[in-house]
């Protein structure tokens, strides 16, 4: 089993990934999950992209590739005299993880405000919150075949 990213924040205005992540290492795992899958990286080959969109320096990249490998969201190996690097999530599996991170902490966190909040919810959204609820059973169920 893969161990889980380490997360630490969460930025609800913020779009995307870039929620979790700086914009840099947002940008950077963009970069890598565009790439076939399996395709192992270097800090060069991401830096070469970056650079082509704006300045940056080569440090600033292998830095931010570091700090993405010790949050365990890039594998990190030597090859020779170079690191190379893959993801160790595919883009669909770190939303996931993280949505399921996030919802974890914030419904057992704060159990007695989230209910709260859900009693008030606009009719639309409480309905397809209700929809969801049934869908996560459904799926349930199957699994356990049921």
């Amino acid at each position: 089993m893969r161990p889980e990213p380490d997360i630490t924040v969460f930025r609800p205005d913020r779009p995307g990934v870039r929620k979790v992540l700086g914009d840099l290492e947002a940008e950077v795992m963009d970069v890598i999950w565009a790439r076939p899958a399996g395709q192992e990286t270097t800090v060069r080959d991401v830096f070469e992209v970056l650079a082509r969109r704006r300045r940056i320096a080569y440090t600033t990249v292998m830095n931010t590739m570091a700090r993405l490998a010790r949050k365990k969201l890039l594998r990190v190996k030597r090859q020779g005299p170079a690191y190379v690097y893959s993801p160790a999530f595919t883009q669909a599996e770190f939303t996931s993880r993280v949505t399921g991170h996030i919802l974890e902490n914030l419904l057992v966190g704060f159990a007695g405000p989230a209910m709260n909040r859900l009693k008030v919810l606009d009719p639309k959204i409480a309905r397809r919150v209700r929809q969801l609820l049934q869908e996560i059973t459904r799926r349930r169920e199957m699994e356990e075949g049921r």
